[in-house]
């Protein structure tokens, strides 16, 4: 789900003509959703069910990771006619 996102998101970009940085904030931006919101959303609708609110907790966990693998990956390889930092 959360690879398919990001594939979207960067898929998305390109067919929009945005530069590569641009495309890289938007595949980030769309693949890792608002685990907040679905934690808000199971305490105010589901009486903040606890095997709820782990899945979410965790599944927001993964989120983090993911999204910070990517940056890294990315990070190592700078866009065309960018410097690395």
């Amino acid at each position: 789900h959360n690879a398919l996102a990001i594939s979207m998101g960067y898929t998305a970009s390109f067919l929009a003509r945005l530069e590569e940085q641009d495309r890289r904030a938007v595949s980030i931006e769309v693949g890792i959703q608002n685990s907040g919101l679905g934690l808000t959303l199971i305490f105010t609708f589901f009486n903040g069910n606890g095997g709820m609110a782990l899945v979410a907790a965790w599944w927001g966990i993964w989120h983090i990771v993911a999204g910070m693998s990517l940056a890294l990956f990315w990070s190592r390889f700078p866009p065309k006619g960018q410097s690395v930092n």
